[in-house]
């Protein structure tokens, strides 16, 4: 991670970079650090790196009362968020890392009442 980009080697799509907000920046920031090693997640007792989140989302989404919830979710509410808070499709795009605007356009939804308010402010 550099500064508030968090460098992905070896994503879906191959290299890519995640954008970071100031308090995601701040949690990867906190995290202990071991000498020389590149990885961010770190299991302590296999000393191995942690390469799949599957069980401890798992984990995660039941302590959270968020059953059924899949990390790919978690895409599209961003998304979604950042269309409600007037980002361009072109800027979540690159926010998520996608080529083609029109894989965006399935990730970011609206809900009506952010629709009601855009035609309300637009007809004022």
């Amino acid at each position: 991670m550099r500064g508030r980009r968090l460098l992905l080697t070896d994503s879906k799509t191959g290299p890519r970079t995640v954008w970071l907000a100031e308090a995601a920046a701040s949690v990867l920031h906190a995290l202990p650090r071991r000498e020389k090693q590149r990885y961010v997640f770190w299991n302590p007792a296999t000393q191995r790196p942690i390469t799949d989140i599957g069980n401890l989302w798992s984990k995660l989404r039941d302590e959270a009362s968020l059953p059924g919830v899949r990390i790919h979710d978690l895409r599209h509410s961003f998304a979604s968020h950042a269309a409600a808070h007037s980002e361009t499709l072109p800027m979540i795009g690159k926010l998520l890392g996608h080529a083609d605007v029109r894989t965006t356009t399935r990730y970011a939804h609206l809900d009506d009442g952010h629709v009601i308010e855009a035609a309300q402010r637009i007809g004022d």
